[in-house]
């Protein structure tokens, strides 16, 4: 440990590490860097670093927190404003929370999944916090379907994980960058596949 690393706080060390891999991920952009390279121009020791993130996936979504939880305050807030509505209605308005969250990080969420699933277990991704928050909530309000409300029977959490699925960044910035879908096809396209074909109209 440097005697510059000595004098800076654990909050200092985190925030100069953030602003250095921000600082070369934009300059170089991410498969370039080394967490060798962040450590070094953050002026800190390997160990350091590694003792705060594991990996280069752990930094981003240490970029992402704050994205990350206004995301998940905005879809608890709408799902108890709306307790009262039907699922159907209620599932629209959260798929259309993510979808809005989706079209303006679809970026960096895509560099997340791919090193989350370079650098890890391809199975990390799945204990990841953003997806057992969408997959538990998602599952959670598909539950709360009544019986007597379904077209066809389905089983809640294997149809959250099909949602997200759908919602893989890479798929949505294929579809809307590459196919020319707008971000309302791509949502009117998604409940009118895979929600309203699960009510009884």
């Amino acid at each position: 440990m440097s005697s510059t690393e000595n004098n800076r706080s654990k909050d200092e060390l985190s925030r100069c590490i953030m602003e250095t891999a921000i600082q070369l991920f934009s300059e170089q952009g991410v498969e370039s860097v080394s967490m060798h390279q962040i450590a070094k121009s953050a002026g800190v020791g390997q160990g350091t670093l590694y003792r705060r993130y594991a990996n280069k996936a752990d930094l981003c979504i240490g970029m992402m927190q704050d994205s990350f939880d206004q995301m998940q305050f905005k879809v608890t807030h709408y799902l108890r404003e709306t307790s009262g509505h039907s699922v159907q209605e209620r599932l629209k308005g959260v798929i259309g929370i993510l979808l809005r969250f989706l079209g303006q990080k679809s970026k960096m969420l895509g560099i997340i999944q791919v090193q989350l699933m370079k650098e890890r277990s391809k199975d990390d991704f799945y204990q990841s916090p953003p997806y057992q928050f969408m997959h538990g909530m998602l599952t959670d309000l598909l539950s709360e379907m009544p019986e007597q409300d379904r077209a066809k029977d389905f089983d809640p959490p294997f149809l959250a994980h099909t949602y997200i699925a759908v919602l893989s960044p890479h798929t949505y910035r294929h579809l809307v960058y590459v196919k020319g879908y707008s971000h309302e096809r791509f949502y009117e396209q998604f409940c009118s596949l895979y929600i309203d074909p699960l009510f009884k109209s």
